[in-house]
């Protein structure tokens, strides 16, 4: 009671002063009006420091959080996923590449993109392999031509001396042949020597016993004389026995032609098989030294392939270094599109399962990241729809949705809600005060109460107290006691005023 009494005691002492700070204070309050926000999301349904709101929180900053769900209709499917609409997916894409609480994009296109990009890595190993693999081949074959060169710089291996060497033993074999000759023309001259010696010497042995016979007859018993009859006789004799191994001598020589004329017989044979040998020599180093041409000419033509190949190999890399047709990027065709969406059988891939609905209705899906502010959340949803209303497509309809875009709609709503009620709320007043209240400065009461409103939405805004659903419901039951109390305090005012007056 007290404190009542030093209150109303110090309003009528400085009612000026009071009022201007009443004043300053609720232009200090309406300040933060324009801070004060709309909010949807859970942390209006649940209590921040709870397990499962801590829980969800992670997760989302983990996984992503919520998602907005642009969905593309046809009627035709033939129309849904054409080059345009994956072109007008990835323009929406690029929109939205700038926002950077944007978690990821999951759509059509970043999966074409995906096997885009996955197809030009391949065709980049493809070609290095390719590079590398013409590089090597242009060395080895410039080694093999070089080897080839050093193989065949002149005559065949060896083939100069092995017709040398065949010459010699020819001409070998030809002396050998004529001394032979030689050796089987003396043998029979001296077997005939031999026989002839032989006959001679026979006829002396005959000679000479007819003459021991004469002497014999002729001569006495005179032992000397018989002596030389002896004599005779035994020297017939041995000239008979010589005469005999004369002949055979002969004989045995006549035998020995045979050997010469053999061996040069066989010697004629191996001239003949060496001359053969000659010939078939000549003709296989005729065909060598041909074939040795042909691989010279092999090695030039090897030599000069190594060497385009390598020059390819060259191109290749600098084409790979410098060009960008291997950049990944969308198809121009519907043909290489169908290729890359669809297997061969015609089935769809299952990579395009979670984007591609059925043959009507495709989906393009925007995941935030976690704890996104909901401001930031209007301003993406805001920014998707801009584009679908600058951008439509002929024969496909779009339609945004999602808990964000719900989100976004309800704190629109409850904004439109909110100006509407407070309207009708100023409006009925108005006419209740002018109807009911006959009093002067009726409409004071209603000026307070807009007052006090302000400076708690300031206040709210101030504290980072958002608007929720729940709060919006204390308006109508803080316009109703305020304009109650106020309406109270100007009447009870007016009575005493009126009271003092009378006295």
């Amino acid at each position: 009671m007290k404190i009542l009494m030093f209150l109303s005691e110090m309003i009528r002492k400085n009612p000026m002063k009071l009022i201007i700070l009443s004043i300053v204070a609720v232009l200090l309050f309406a300040a933060g009006a324009p801070a004060m926000k709309m909010a949807t999301g859970n942390e209006t349904l649940i209590e921040e420091d709870t397990k499962a709101y801590k829980d969800n929180l992670a997760l989302e900053e983990e996984f992503g959080g919520e998602s907005i769900l642009v969905l593309y209709e046809a009627e035709k499917s033939e129309d849904l996923l054409t080059i345009d609409t994956v072109n007008h997916m990835a323009g929406l894409e690029k929109k939205l590449g700038s926002y950077e609480d944007i978690y990821t994009v999951i759509s059509p296109n970043t999966m074409i993109n995906q096997i885009s990009v996955k197809q030009s890595e391949k065709y980049k190993e493809g070609l290095d392999e390719v590079i590398s693999g013409l590089d090597k081949m242009g060395s080895s074959l410039t080694d093999i031509s070089k080897k080839l060169n050093q193989n065949t710089g002149g005559q065949p291996p060896g083939g100069k001396n092995i017709e040398q060497n065949l010459a010699e033993l020819n001409n070998g074999l030809s002396k050998m042949i004529d001394g032979q000759k030689r050796l089987s023309a003396g043998t029979a001259q001296m077997a005939n020597g031999y026989a002839e010696m032989g006959g001679q010497l026979h006829e002396a042995a005959l000679n000479m016993q007819k003459v021991s016979e004469q002497l014999g007859k002729s001569l006495d018993s005179n032992p000397q004389q018989q002596k030389h009859v002896q004599q005779l006789i035994q020297m017939s004799n041995q000239f008979v026995q010589l005469s005999q191994k004369m002949n055979e001598a002969s004989l045995n020589g006549s035998k020995m032609t045979a050997i010469p004329e053999n061996t040069i017989k066989g010697l004629n044979g191996m001239q003949q098989g060496l001359n053969s040998q000659k010939a078939t020599f000549s003709e296989l180093n005729k065909k060598q030294a041909s074939q040795l041409n042909d691989l010279k000419t092999l090695s030039a033509g090897l030599s000069e392939m190594g060497s385009n190949l390598s020059k390819m190999s060259e191109n290749l890399e600098t084409m790979v270094s410098y060009s960008d047709n291997m950049s990944p990027g969308l198809p121009k065709q519907r043909k290489t599109l169908d290729k890359m969406i669809y297997e061969e059988n015609g089935d769809l891939r299952d990579l395009f399962s979670e984007v591609i609905v059925d043959d009507k209705y495709m989906l393009f899906i925007v995941k935030l990241e976690g704890n996104v502010d909901d401001s930031v959340k209007s301003e993406i949803s805001g920014a998707i729809k801009e584009y679908l209303d600058d951008y439509k497509l002929e024969d496909v309809e779009t339609m945004v949705s999602g808990k964000p875009v719900l989100d976004d709609a309800i704190r629109t709503s409850m904004k439109e809600s909110m100006q509407k009620m407070m309207g009708l709320s100023i409006l009925f007043m108005i006419l209740v005060l002018t109807l009911v209240f006959k009093v002067r400065w009726r409409l004071l009461p209603l000026v307070v109460i807009l007052l006090a409103v302000v400076a708690t939405v300031g206040l709210m805004g101030w504290l980072s107290i958002p608007m929720t659903m729940v709060s919006m419901a204390v308006f109508p039951i803080l316009i109703g006691l305020g304009i109650d109390y106020a309406i109270q305090f100007q009447s009870r005012y007016s009575e005493e005023m009126d009271t003092r007056g009378e006295a």
